[in-house]
């Protein structure tokens, strides 16, 4: 599926829309890419922050941005070949294009890896004549932040999930009261959900570490319509969103460094079966991904040190050692959000009360075996309760899960299997499996103190 990508002249106090043009069984369809869906003033804090239009990391910013659309907008069950690769080709407008010429093929290579499809990208000399986003006539009635980039010395993305709240809270033990943190978010406003997460962790960051942190947030979402008013059937599976983070991140970090935290398990994606090979979670910080990325960056001249510092903890020993560092953890945790499944209410049927974590899917899962490890795992925090299942229905993930936790996998077999499943860099093989199976202990430890019967008896545990 071929996509081209039109800029709308921006308004004032817009930025520029973008617009993803294919051709949908026969038929040519537009459909808006915008960052300025949801809020009357959506790219205000990022323009308050940083102006610019022209140089290569606003390039890349771009293209993630167009990468994410693009991914969100062909779905899986009309375009793939086989029940989940796509074949995609997007020609990607650039300000810079004598430097992005020749560096098509390493492009394709993290989209093809990141999301599992066959990309084919190129890319074209951007004609926008007039600013991606003129500043307004007339300024709301808020005073613009003012901003000390110099006191600035360290940045990091913020989800509002756990892993970037322990990164977070990570790097503000370690500055000195003149010294801040910027954090850097993003939400989709068709997916509201994280906007309030942040939010509401950014609450209890600022009361307990004031004066200490900058927070740009940004939205980008795609159309469910087309602009001829008919609906489009999205892609569910946002494995390109962790990359507009980076982005983004990119963009507006004033220092060369941006941290990107997430804890080794999820970095890996080791398949719990062989017919699961990374076909289920997030990508982006797999070391082939930052490693290639990083890659990109440097020849195109971006500067900035792509750096995860939790590649080799497990979620487990990444909250012990922050609570150890920050006991203050302990009275926020419940506010971030880890469920692969948020938002959808049918998930959580068993437990009306709690609207954000489904407690069976296998971020759940993770999570809870790491808060177990601290002591500080509730049942009553998670709709399902999979260490309570009657049967391997109750979880999509629960057969594959039972299956990788039964097994004895040694040390060299784990090795051999990450080679296989995920292009590791040999001399850091042998840290990467140990983690993996730290992590594998972890959960089993979850279910061999929480299981009930039927767990422990498919589990073998007496």
């Amino acid at each position: 599926m071929k996509v081209t990508v039109a800029i709308k002249e921006a308004e004032y106090g817009k930025f520029s829309d973008l617009y993803l043009n294919y051709n949908d069984r026969g038929i040519d369809r537009n459909v808006l890419l915008s960052f300025n869906m949801g809020s009357k003033y959506p790219f205000e804090k990022v323009s308050d922050f940083l102006i610019d239009f022209s140089s290569v990391k606003f390039d890349f910013f771009l293209i993630t941005a167009i990468v994410y659309g693009v991914d969100n907008l062909l779905s899986r069950a009309i375009y793939s070949n086989d029940g989940w690769s796509r074949d995609i080709e997007v020609v990607f407008p650039v300000n810079n294009i004598g430097i992005w010429i020749g560096k098509e093929d390493k492009l394709k290579l993290i989209l093809d890896f990141l999301t599992g499809d066959n990309w084919l990208v190129s890319f074209i000399q951007n004609t926008q004549d007039s600013l991606f986003y003129p500043r307004p006539l007339s300024r709301r009635r808020e005073i613009p932040p003012t901003y000390k980039i110099d006191s600035i010395k360290s940045t990091s993305l913020f989800s509002g999930g756990l892993d970037s709240l322990i990164g977070v809270i990570d790097e503000l033990e370690k500055l000195s009261s003149d010294e801040r943190i910027l954090l850097i978010s993003h939400f989709d406003s068709k997916s509201p959900g994280p906007n309030d997460d942040q939010n509401k962790l950014f609450g209890h960051l600022e009361a307990e570490y004031q004066n200490k942190i900058y927070w740009i947030q940004s939205k980008l979402a795609l159309s469910r319509k087309d602009t001829d008013g008919n609906r489009v059937t999205v892609e569910n599976n946002y494995r390109s969103r962790s990359l507009f983070f980076i982005g983004l991140g990119c963009y507006l970090s004033p220092i060369d460094e941006l941290i990107i935290p997430e804890n080794g398990t999820i970095s890996i994606n080791y398949p719990l079966t062989p017919s699961r090979v990374s076909s289920l979670s997030t990508r982006t910080t797999h070391p082939y991904v930052i490693k290639n990325t990083q890659e990109l960056l440097i020849e195109v001249g971006i500067t900035t040190l792509l750096d995860n510092p939790y590649t080799f903890k497990t979620k487990g020993e990444m909250f012990i050692d922050c609570a150890t560092r920050s006991p203050f953890i302990k009275s926020i945790f419940q506010d971030s959000v880890s469920c692969g499944k948020r938002g959808r209410r049918h998930q959580h049927k068993d437990n009306s009360n709690e609207k954000h974590h489904c407690g069976r899917c296998m971020p759940c899962v993770y999570r809870r075996a790491a808060l177990h490890k601290a002591g500080l795992d509730r049942n009553e925090q998670y709709g399902n309760f999979i260490t309570n299942a009657k049967n391997r229905e109750a979880s999509k993930d629960l057969p594959a899960l039972i299956s990788y936790l039964r097994k004895d996998i040694s040390l060299e077999k784990m090795k051999r299997d990450l080679l296989v499943n995920g292009n590791i860099e040999i001399d850091k093989l042998e840290d990467y499996a140990k983690m993996v199976l730290r992590s594998k202990q972890e959960v089993l430890q979850l279910f061999i103190d929480k299981g009930n019967t039927f767990i422990k008896t498919e589990l073998g545990i007496k």
